[in-house]
C-alpha cells in the first residue's frame, strides 16, 4: 500500500499486548518510556502493509486497507483513569492521554512529523476530538463512507466508519498537529524535551544466496520487495513486489547497494549477508 492516512489508537492498558496473537495488531505501538521521556516503538507490521486494528465490515467501505498506518499508544483515554488506575498513578506509571505529561505530547509529534518526512502522511485532521465515553458510536465526528474514502491525514479511531470505539478521545490534537509542523520545519530536529525511536525492527535472518535471484520464487523475495519500498528503493516495480523475481528486483537492490559505501563496489543487484543487513537495519 501507499499510506496516506495515520490512524491513532489507545490501548486501554498500560503495556505492550499481543493483539490476539497479532490478529488485531496495528502497524505500531508506542510505549511511553517515563525514565527517557520517549516512546519505546514496537513494530508489527511493516508500514507500506496494512495493520489488523481496524474493524473492516463486509460491504461499505475498507479501513484497515485503505492505505492506513496504524498506531496504539500504550495509556488510556477514559476519565475513569484520569488520575489514578488501581495503585498506579497517571503521568508516573502510565499516560491518560487527554491530560498527557508535555513529553509524550512532543514524542507524539516527533513520531507524526517522521510518518509525515518518511511516508508523506498530510500534517492535518478533523478538528472534532470528542471525549471519552461520548466518543463511542455513532458521533458526529465519525466519517461517512464518503469522508473516509477522500480523507488523508491524521485522524483517531473514533472517526473511523464501521468502528465504534471511541480511542484516543479528546487528546489536545491542535496542540500536537503545532508541535508536528514545528519539527518538520526545523529540518526535523528533535523537539525539546521529548522525541521518539524510531522503528527499528530487528533484522530477520538471512535466508541465503540461493533465495534471490532468476527462476527463483519464495517469500523472502517478497519480503526483500517490501523492505526495499519502506527504504525508498522500489521505483522499478510496475504493480508492488511479489514472491517471484524479476529484474525489477534487482534494478531496486542495485539502486540501494548504490546508495551505502559498503557496498557501492560491487553493486550487481544480488542479495549477499550484507546488503540483507544493512537494508533492514
Amino acid at each position: 500500500m501507499n499510506p496516506n492516512t495515520l490512524v491513532l489508537h489507545t490501548t486501554e492498558g498500560t503495556s505492550v499486548v499481543s493483539y490476539s496473537n497479532g490478529a488485531e495488531a496495528p502497524n505500531l505501538t508506542a510505549l511511553p518510556n517515563f525514565g527517557m521521556k520517549k516512546f519505546d516503538i514496537y513494530q508489527h507490521f511493516a508500514l507500506n502493509r496494512s495493520a489488523r486494528a481496524l474493524v473492516n465490515k463486509s460491504g461499505g467501505v475498507q479501513t484497515n486497507t485503505c492505505n492506513v498506518v496504524q498506531v496504539e499508544l500504550v495509556g488510556s483515554c477514559d476519565p475513569a483513569h484520569k488520575k489514578t488506575w488501581g495503585k498506579l498513578k497517571a503521568g508516573i506509571d502510565y499516560v491518560y492521554w487527554p491530560d498527557a505529561p508535555e513529553w509524550a505530547y512532543d514524542a507524539l509529534a516527533d513520531l507524526i512529523a517522521w510518518m509525515h518526512t518518511n511516508l508523506g502522511i498530510p500534517l492535518s485532521g478533523p478538528s472534532e476530538w470528542p471525549a471519552y465515553p461520548s466518543s463511542y458510536g455513532a458521533t458526529s465526528a465519525r466519517m461517512t463512507f464518503a469522508e473516509w474514502n477522500a480523507f488523508r491525514g491524521i485522524c483517531g479511531h473514533l472517526h473511523v466508519p464501521e468502528n465504534d470505539h471511541g480511542d484516543p478521545g479528546n487528546i489536545p490534537f491542535a496542540k500536537i498537529l503545532a508541535k508536528a509542523k514545528d519539527i518538520v520545519a526545523k529540518a526535523g530536529k528533535p523537539s525539546t524535551g521529548g522525541g521518539s525511536s524510531k522503528p527499528k525492527p530487528v533484522p530477520p535472518p538471512f535466508p541465503g544466496r540461493n533465495m534471490f535471484g532468476p527462476g527463483k520464487k519464495n517469500k523472502y523475495i517478497k519480503q526483500l520487495g517490501e523492505r526495499l519500498v519502506v527504504k525508498g528503493f522500489g521505483k522499478h516495480y510496475r504493480v508492488g513486489p511479489s514472491e517471484e523475481w524479476g529484474e525489477a528486483d534487482r534494478l531496486n537492490v542495485r539502486d540501494f547497494q548504490l546508495s551505502r559505501a559498503e557496498l557501492r563496489g560491487d553493486p550487481d543487484g544480488l542479495v549477499g549477508p550484507l546488503t540483507w543487513k544493512l537494508l533492514f537495519s
